[in-house]
């Protein structure tokens, strides 16, 4: 064999070994997705549905980890799928508050990854469920859009200028319509007592200016008892306006209370699935109107 047959042999070697390796570490990055520095992960949709308004046009991607969960995510358990998205993600964004049981565990697995949580801009003893509440939606626009900006610093100016179209469309929206019914709640000086299936909408009620006289947990894992729904009937009875707040697929959980009671039905959205980012605006502001209409006909 000839120098010249030799030296393409080694030519051939060298490029095809090249390939491989560029195939392999394309593959690697396949697997996440993107690249660990262009990716922010979500707990689930209340936070997601943020995230996205704020990174909107930024190139930046971001993921949903619990896109197949319809509820609460008190008890979720994490996949190996999850795993592989944190660990192509730079940031993680969580609701905090204790809404997320796996987070200690993500944070000392992955102690690189950056995690912010929304409810750091709230004490820890309050109900979690603060996306409930237009007034801690204004404030997570904020506080969270200048976390990411921390961790993208060159999409800075794009993010700052998201977070004021979001907080914009927000205070325009549901925010506005919460301070209006608020304000006619207290004019109107009507004592209402509210019974909440879900510990979510006690939330939403005490933002508005409401009286929680039960509060009770619903999903597929937990009921109230009958002792519960006894006692909730028992102080409905001595109440003379009592709501009832429940998710509309739900309501034959309430029917014991409004047949015994008279307590008119307030069907509300937990905001924890949605289409669109719009969502929350388009979700919060049909809660609040469904809230407007008990009002108008609380007298009839």
């Amino acid at each position: 064999m000839g120098k010249e047959d030799k030296k393409k042999i080694i030519f051939i070697s060298t490029a095809a070994l090249m390939i491989l390796a560029i195939v392999l570490v394309v593959g690697v990055l396949g697997k996440g997705g993107k690249q660990s520095g262009n990716t922010v992960v979500c707990s689930f949709y209340p936070v997601y549905v943020l995230t996205e308004n704020l990174l909107e046009g930024t190139n930046v991607n971001v993921v949903n980890m619990t896109e197949n969960l319809t509820g609460c995510i008190h008890d979720y358990q994490m996949t190996t799928k999850d795993m592989k998205a944190l660990e192509g993600a730079k940031v993680l964004v969580v609701n905090g508050g204790g809404m997320e049981s796996f987070l200690s565990n993500i944070k000392k697995n992955y102690p690189e990854l950056a995690v912010i949580e929304t409810a750091a801009t709230h004490s820890e003893e309050e109900n979690p469920h603060l996306w409930m509440s237009t007034d801690f939606e204004m404030d997570c626009i904020d506080y969270v859009s200048e976390a990411l900006c921390e961790q993208f610093p060159n999409k800075k100016e794009k993010i700052r200028k998201n977070a004021q179209k979001y907080a914009d469309e927000v205070f325009e929206g549901p925010y506005g319509k919460r301070l209006e019914l608020s304000d006619r709640i207290e004019e109107s000086g009507l004592d209402i007592d509210c019974i909440c299936f879900n510990e979510a909408f006690e939330v939403f009620t005490e933002a508005l200016g409401l009286h929680n006289i039960a509060v009770f947990s619903l999903d597929e894992n937990e009921m109230p008892s009958a002792n519960e729904i006894a006692e909730a009937i028992e102080k409905a009875k001595k109440s003379e306006n009592v709501a009832v707040l429940i998710e509309k697929d739900l309501a034959f959980h309430a029917d014991k209370i409004v047949n015994e009671t008279g307590a008119k039905v307030i069907f509300i959205d937990p905001l924890t699935t949605g289409e669109g980012t719009d969502s929350y605006i388009k979700g919060m502001t049909e809660n609040l109107k469904a809230v407007e209409e008990y009002l108008d006909n609380i007298n009839k």
